[in-house]
Formats: C-alpha cells, structure tokens, sequence
C-alpha cells in the first residue's frame, strides 16, 4: 500500500491557480503606495518595457524573470509583505479560478501533500500559499540588504527545469505517484516531473503535448 503523504499535488500558480501574472503584485503594491501621478508614471515605464519583456520571456524565462525583478529594488520587503497579507482578498483571491479550491481540497481528503510551484516571490505569494493551505511554497526570491530589495535573485528563478528539479529535491515524495497541475508549456519540464500531469487551461502549445500524451485537460474558470 502506498503512503499517501509520500503523493504531493503541485500547482503552478499565475495561469493554473489564479488569473495573473508575475506582473499583477507588483502593479498592485505599486499603486497602493505611489500618488496617481507617480503611479501613472511608473506604470507608462512598464507599459514601454511590456514588448522588450515580451520578447524576452519568449526566448528564455530565466533571462526575463532576472530583468523583471529588477523592478523591485529599493522597495522595502516587509512593506510589501504586509501589503500582499493585508490585501489578498482583493488581489490574489477574487482572481482564484473557482474549481482549484476544490481540486486541492480533494487532494488534500486523500492525504497528499499540497505544493505550490511558482515563477513568482515568496513575498507575494507566502499569504496565498497560507490561505490555500498548502503545505509548502517553492517559488522565487530575492536578496535583500538592510530591509530593502536588491532586485537581484537570491538562487535560481524557479522557472522551466528549476520547477522539475525543485520538485526532485522534495523529501519524501514519490514523484512517481504524484500530480502536477500548470497551464503553459514553459511548465513541460514541471509536468513530466510527475507521474500525473495535468494541463489546466494550457496554451496551444501545451494543448498539443497533452492531447499527444493523453493527459487530462481541466477548462477553469473565473470567479
């Protein structure tokens, strides 16, 4: 008999588990903190830099999480914790696709383990995980110095093979017998990680692999 606490579910977070993106805290904090103008200003920055990202994510993730993050620097992370913790009923939850709460309370009635898997920072993400439950977060996160953030990674971003490798190193799973839910196909690596992976609102291309391989596709939608 196999030890259910040996299966873990992992989740993607932005395009599985919720309708965002590694954009969305960042813009959210940013709007809460800045006057209109100011945020009006910063925002046209980002606006300006959305194709150059674009491009970029498109020919290496690692090198687009890098670039991106570098927009935190000088914010102060405990700022930005209190933020995420104070404001996950209007950010992360209204945006929460309406079956995954029930997808993970299934797994978590059959004893497994629930991991979130995420391209995103743990200090964004750290309440979300909390509310969810889950029993661990493996995400991505920065240096800091004196309270403040670098904008530079503190370890790999946990994106592409990172996702499947983080995943490995998870003591006391059997990977064999375990579920992976994501949406995109940067997330391949992620999915063939597990011995069941699942496509949930995958993109075309990832709409092919799962049609290929006959993996189960979930259709979530908006709250």
């Amino acid at each position: 008999m196999s030890d259910a606490r040996a299966t873990a579910a992992f989740f993607d977070v932005d395009g599985t588990l919720t309708r965002t993106t590694v954009l969305h805290p960042l813009i959210w904090y940013q709007k809460h903190r800045l006057s209109r103008w100011r945020f009006a200003w910063w925002f046209a920055g980002l606006c300006l830099d959305l194709p150059g990202y674009v491009l970029t994510d498109r020919r290496n993730r690692t090198d687009f999480t890098r670039r991106f993050y570098r927009r935190y620097a000088g914010l102060l992370a405990e700022d930005i914790t209190r933020f995420h913790r104070e404001t996950l009923h209007t950010t992360f939850l209204p945006r929460l696709y309406r079956e995954a709460p029930d997808r993970i309370t299934w797994h978590r009635q059959q004893g497994h383990r629930i991991i979130l898997v995420s391209g995103g920072l743990d200090l964004t993400l750290q309440p979300l995980a909390e509310y969810l439950n889950a029993d661990e977060l493996l995400c991505t996160r920065l240096q800091q110095r004196d309270g403040r953030l670098t904008g530079e990674l503190d370890g790999p971003p946990m994106v592409d093979e990172e996702k499947a490798q983080a995943m490995r190193r998870c003591e006391g799973i059997n990977l064999s017998q375990s579920y992976a839910y994501a949406d995109s196909i940067s997330d391949l690596p992620m999915l063939r990680a597990a011995g069941n992976p699942v496509a949930v609102n995958p993109d075309g291309r990832l709409r092919k692999v799962a049609e290929r391989e006959r993996w189960p596709i979930y259709q979530w939608h908006a709250a």
